[in-house]
């Protein structure tokens, strides 16, 4: 095989030129057209889950994207792959499966509109040290025009694509159903590159006899891709201060949680599985007809042990653990769920809304340092299933505690206890209402059409390290 498959995520640039004394760039590019081409097509052929649904004699000519999803098993109903993806430049396909962005804006948003081709963005979340941190943007501001233009269905795309704007936020309120925009002010946003960390928020609550330990995790990632392990001994950490309070219920916040790395979210659910036995089974993969002899039964821990020594496992003392989840939870988020039914169904509650619904693995194909393949693809290629064979429903885990946190506005800071998830995450856990201060729920003819955290390369993703 010629690809590299990821198990660490390197930094290596792969230069592209052309040579004008003896070949010209047309001719180059055909080239190397049809030597990446041959690569997608004999790695698909070799790894893809569907890989007997290729094409018989897919159209070589095409450009590599073109090519690559020509290729693809076609989503009918519930069944075919949505999320298969190929991307021009493997280093920024590998970086940002770490959560490094070469062109960040500082904070995630949702885009709704809210007449007949009018749109407002809403900010979900600032991202720590970011120049819309320092400037005060905070989560449930709204921004309806970019450098004095309204955002609207035909042109918000383009708008958010530029490097550098100037952005009108307000403060969004409620009377009825009607919205309205005030506190207008200006401020320069210019993208930079951003290393995010997924432990956005970590708490602990003592409310009605009870101590709480919650967590915002937004993606799985173990580092920002130097192979450090940084950000799961940090949450390693988190559940350390967690078993030194003598937390005794856990909530983990999923909503932005939309995938990654598979090695990280063994870790999180190795934290919270009660009994902890490195010998049960976290996740099978079941690969395709002709990689049987790669099936294989992941045990927890079994690459934790190699970086953390001793697991801060809170799961024995526990007695629930509430995952709050959104329609942008999928993938690892989704297999932490299932992995631990097996052991702790019984404790486990969901609050929030209905999850993607996806049991697929993925895993990154590159060639390094090749002048003539500069090319990364993320094709799914595995099955995943808990250790009792369950898949997670195709139609995603619906909530015990069913809230849609789209149309709360305005919305409250991540960890305050009156924020509409975390209060109904409190309240399921205590069995008593944790305020008695409600958030209004907007109910207009509105949609929403589109959210930065669907933009992430990790998105709908479960990703494996490599294949066996």
């Amino acid at each position: 095989m010629k690809s590299n498959i990821i198990k660490q995520i390197m930094f290596t640039a792969c230069i592209s030129f052309c040579s004008v004394a003896f070949i010209s760039c047309d001719e180059n590019e055909s080239v190397s057209k049809s030597y990446v081409n041959s690569w997608i097509l004999e790695n698909m052929k070799a790894y893809y889950y569907w890989n007997t649904y290729i094409p018989s004699n897919p159209d070589m000519e095409q450009y590599p994207d073109n090519f690559f999803y020509s290729l693809l098993y076609r989503y009918q109903q519930i069944d075919g792959d949505r999320f298969s993806w190929i991307q021009e430049n493997y280093v920024d396909l590998l970086e940002s499966l770490s959560g490094v962005s070469s062109g960040d804006l500082g904070f995630e948003y949702t885009l709704i509109r809210y007449d007949d081709s009018n749109v407002f963005g809403e900010v979900l979340y600032v991202k720590p040290g970011t120049g819309a941190e320092a400037q005060g943007v905070k989560r449930g501001n709204a921004f309806r025009t970019i450098d004095g233009t309204q955002m609207t269905v035909s042109n918000y795309s383009a708008l958010l694509q530029k490097s550098s704007m100037r952005i009108t936020f307000a403060d969004p309120s409620l009377a009825g159903n009607l919205i309205s925009f005030e506190n207008e002010r200006d401020i320069t946003i210019t993208k930079t590159r951003y290393a995010e960390n997924p432990i956005f928020v970590d708490s602990i609550y003592f409310i009605h006899g009870k101590k709480i330990g919650y967590l915002v995790y937004n993606f799985f990632a173990g580092d920002s891709g130097d192979d450090s392990k940084t950000y799961d001994k940090q949450l390693n950490t988190v559940f350390g201060k967690f078993k030194s309070a003598g937390v005794d219920n856990v909530i983990v916040d999923l909503r932005y949680n939309s995938g990654g790395s598979t090695i990280s979210a063994m870790h999180l659910a190795s934290m919270l599985a009660s009994p902890l036995n490195t010998n049960d089974v976290f996740y099978k993969l079941i690969f395709n007809n002709n990689l049987t002899d790669e099936n294989v039964d992941v045990n927890f821990s079994s690459k934790i042990r190699e970086t953390e020594v001793n697991i801060n496992n809170i799961g024995d003392n526990l007695q629930k653990v509430c995952f709050i989840t959104s329609q942008w939870s999928a993938s690892a988020s989704e297999m932490v769920i299932l992995g631990l039914q097996p052991f702790m169904n019984s404790k486990i509650i969901i609050a929030g809304d209905t999850t993607v619904g996806k049991s697929y693995a993925s895993v990154s194909f590159y060639e390094e340092n090749n002048p003539q393949n500069k090319w990364g693809m993320q094709p799914l290629v595995a099955k995943y299933t808990n250790g009792n064979g369950d898949l997670v429903p195709a139609t995603g885990f619906i909530p015990n505690h069913f809230i849609k946190e789209t149309f709360i506005i305005p919305k409250k800071a991540l960890g305050d206890i009156n924020e509409a998830l975390l209060n109904a995450a409190l309240s399921e856990i205590t069995g008593q209402p944790v305020s008695d201060k409600t958030q209004r729920q907007w109910q207009p003819s509105v949609k929403v059409i589109d959210a930065s955290v669907n933009k992430k390369a990790y998105s709908n993703h479960a990703v494996l390290e490599k294949i066996k």
